[in-house]
């Protein structure tokens, strides 16, 4: 007989051993007792009531146990059928949201197909099982998703000057581009980076007839140099509109207003840089505000109407 000892460190008796037993235990003890009571009968009815009764007491056994089971099983089941329907109604919740996602995305113009294929593209990235890739496109998902959100919230603030972005605003403009840059961002200009913003500007005025307009600033007429008349110069061969404010020229109610690098898309949204009182650390801000975008345009037309004539 296999005997093991049970987790609180007593026996543990097999079921079907343990049922035997009890039907023994039972069958000699009804035989014992029909002794007792009519000690005359014969041993054959005696042995006969006692087997029946132990029989009926193994059937019992097996009966509760069956009982035992089917409930176990039925809760079980009910346990189930819970868990596959909060899995269905938390797929359909998912399914009900991309579907309304995607119907949101549709209804405001944005391209619902590059969505998708930016989620296949990445789960196909996360599936190639290389860390450095990984990481590098969640990266790029979560810039993305932060872009999205500050254009939803209608600003946002970036660290560093963020060309790439300066870049990709003036793809995009169909309107006008009104920009000012201070004499300390001369060096910008001589970048490649800078020549290649100078095309994309080139492309949208012929491309698609904006109006772009530059206003470079200086402090004082000694900061007017030849370097800077070149600029100017290489600036009107793209087509683009260029004027020069000397500030120390401009007439006090011009001068005490608020001078930044800032560039105007559409009259929809500013890009903007500022930096440090050392002029160092520079940070990207966007701002699409219809207030700010308003006291930008104006603040930009009057310093354009300020203008030194070059």
């Amino acid at each position: 007989m296999n005997v093991r000892a049970a987790p609180t460190g007593g026996l543990r008796i097999p079921p079907v051993v343990l049922k035997v037993l009890i039907t023994v235990a039972v069958g000699t003890t009804a035989y014992v007792i029909s002794n007792l009571i009519a000690p005359a009968q014969e041993d054959l009815w005696q042995l006969a009531l006692a087997v029946v009764i132990g029989g009926s007491a193994l059937i019992v056994q097996y009966m509760v146990d069956f009982e035992e089971r089917l409930g176990a099983l039925e809760n079980g089941q009910r346990q189930h059928r819970s868990e596959l329907t909060e899995l269905v109604d938390q797929g359909f919740r998912q399914v009900g949201e991309v579907t309304d996602l995607f119907g949101r995305l549709e209804d405001s113009g944005m391209p619902s197909g590059e969505v998708k294929r930016l989620a296949r593209s990445a789960a196909q990235v996360g599936s190639q099982g290389q860390a450095f890739m990984k990481e590098f496109a969640r990266a790029e998902i979560e810039r993305l998703a932060s872009m999205m959100t500050a254009l939803a919230s209608a600003h946002g603030d970036w660290p560093g000057e963020n060309s790439d972005l300066l870049i990709a605003l003036a793809r995009c403009a169909r309107k006008s581009v009104y920009a000012t840059s201070s004499y300390i961002d001369l060096d910008f200009w001589e970048t490649a980076t800078a020549k290649y913003y100078l095309d994309v500007q080139r492309e949208a005025i012929q491309r698609h007839g904006v109006q772009i307009r530059r206003l470079f600033i200086v402090q004082d007429p000694g900061d007017v140099s030849a370097s800077l008349d070149k600029l100017l110069e290489q600036q009107r061969g793209a087509g683009i509109e260029v004027g020069m404010v000397i500030l120390s020229e401009l007439s006090p109610d011009i001068r005490v207003g608020e001078t930044l690098d800032v560039v105007i898309f559409d009259d929809a949204l500013c890009f903007e840089i500022t930096t440090d009182v050392q002029q160092l650390n520079p940070n990207a801000r966007l701002d699409a505000r219809q207030d700010k975008v308003a006291r930008r345009k104006a603040r930009f037309e009057h310093l354009w109407d300020a203008r030194t004539a070059r």
